[in-house]
């Protein structure tokens, strides 16, 4: 049921703590002291073992109210004779700030929808074991779609245990034959086609979220079992993975989400500010200008003046110079950056060290400055470029799973002029309306082009004394038969 206490409907950061805690009943003393160091807003833990003979004063932290979905079915292979299995099972505490205004179960799942600046959240968290039918299979779909395909919430967001090993999440493949007759495999493979059919994202690629001793060879068993799914990439902030809860062989992962709205609002008109836009300034341009103020203090007045005075009087000589600077429009809260989908948290840290870097020397427009905005606004373009080529390969590999991602991105790119601005004509003047752009353009296309005469071409076009003609070619025995010998 939705939880009845005091909301905030402010919610803008949300701080996600997630694990799989290997049963949680042993361990709540240390997660009530790990939540009581980190203040959190969710808590999702899947594979928590509680059953109904658990108390609820042992598994409540204070200040959250808990959502939990046990186990109420057997596997297969289960060797007790129990009808529910006393395994498996996720939970999701909420604090209590925070509205919710639904939830919904499934097999070892549990999803609750969450009030927001954006709007309705859905946060799920789930267990997959390995060792489900495809009955229950069939249940855990159903219940990712009702969460994933609801029209009414703005974002979606999954976090669990999938234990899907054979799993490549850099490409977004199995690892391994893709004929392969392997029921695991093929298990494997269904859910991975269903993630790619929802058009969802992931958040892990290359980390360890599971760390398991192999005590007959003496080996660590590190795998990707653990992970994020999400509808939109640019709500996840920052990510850290952090250390086991207990005797837990899942690591932690502790996530940011940013779910505040995209722009700041002013009535109905975004917020504006024009501010000096120093990136689009040559520093042939600076120099040239700094040749027209004095930048030398008078004699006299050097025994007089103290340090205060002296920055005082360069900081006006440094307005003098920043007055050159156009102007710009800018939008508080909006890049333009966030727009392309291929924005991650390493382009988000860039443009935020970028725009810093700039908004610190247009406080402060000394040269250390400068170059620091300079080396800050290339390693953004950098990390930029790098991404967007990442997402390119990433949409092109899963083609043939998701191809509504392709041809959604061929179309954003296609750029379409739809009107030509006034043209410089050949006299240097521009053209001040449609009729005279329509003649310089068609001017300047008849001019790639030589006007020839109607009707047959003139004899001299095909004269035989035009015409190059190579003599008699003869070729002898001989010369047939010297070549043949020097062949290998």
């Amino acid at each position: 049921m939705p939880s009845k206490m005091n909301k905030n409907d402010d919610i803008g950061l949300l701080n996600v703590l997630y694990t799989n805690a290997c049963c949680l009943t042993n361990k709540m003393t240390e997660l009530k002291h790990l939540v009581s160091e980190t203040k959190y807003d969710l808590i999702c833990i899947s594979e928590t073992h509680f059953n109904d003979d658990l108390s609820k004063a042992e598994y409540e932290i204070s200040g959250f109210t808990s959502f939990r979905a046990d186990r109420d079915f057997k596997l297969d292979r289960s060797t007790t004779n129990k009808v529910v299995s006393d395994c498996g099972g996720s939970v999701i505490y909420v604090r209590q700030s925070i509205e919710v205004t639904k939830t919904i179960k499934g097999p070892d799942s549990i999803a609750v929808f969450i009030k927001c600046d954006i709007g309705i959240v859905a946060v799920a968290c789930v267990y997959r074991s390995p060792s489900l039918n495809k009955q229950q299979d069939n249940e855990i779909f159903s219940f990712l779609k009702e969460v994933f395909l609801d029209q009414a919430i703005t974002a979606k967001f999954c976090f669990g245990d999938f234990n899907l090993s054979h799993v490549s999440w850099i490409s977004g493949t199995i690892i391994g034959q893709s004929s392969s007759e392997s029921n695991v495999i093929l298990r494997q493979k269904r859910y991975l086609d269903f993630i790619h059919e929802l058009g969802l994202s992931w958040l892990l690629t290359t980390e360890v979220t599971r760390r398991r001793l192999n005590h007959c060879s003496g080996t660590m068993n590190e795998s990707l079992l653990d992970q994020l799914l999400f509808t939109d990439e640019s709500l996840v902030n920052e990510f850290k993975l952090g250390g086991h809860l207990g005797k837990s062989d899942h690591v932690t992962l502790n996530v940011e989400l940013n779910l505040s709205h995209p722009a700041s609002l002013e009535g109905d008109k975004l917020v504006k500010e024009e501010r000096r836009c120093w990136s689009k300034v040559k520093s042939e341009d600076i120099l040239e200008w700094s040749k027209d103020i004095d930048w030398d203090f008078e004699s006299s007045n050097l025994d007089i003046l103290s340090v205060n005075d002296m920055w005082t009087i360069i900081l006006d000589k440094l307005n003098m110079l920043s007055e050159r600077v156009p102007l710009q429009t800018k939008k508080d809260n909006i890049d333009s950056n966030y727009n392309t989908p291929w924005v991650n948290r390493s382009i988000k840290r860039a443009i935020r060290g970028k725009n810093k870097a700039w908004n610190d020397f247009d406080l402060n427009p000394c040269i250390r400055n400068w170059n620091i905005a300079l080396e800050k606004q290339h390693v953004f373009e950098k990390c930029e470029s790098n991404a967007r080529i990442k997402y390119e390969r990433k949409v092109t590999k899963c083609l043939k799973y998701n191809s509504r991602a392709f041809f959604s991105y061929l179309r954003s790119r296609n750029k379409v002029k739809e009107v030509v601005t006034n043209l410089v004509k050949p006299d240097g003047s521009r053209t001040t309306s449609d009729h005279d752009t329509a003649e310089c353009l068609a001017d300047s296309f008849s001019s790639v082009f030589v006007e020839e005469p109607q009707g047959p071409l003139p004899e001299a076009c095909y004269n035989s004394e035009n015409v190059k003609t190579c003599g008699e070619i003869v070729i002898s025995f001989s010369d047939v038969y010297n070549i043949i010998i020097t062949m290998s």
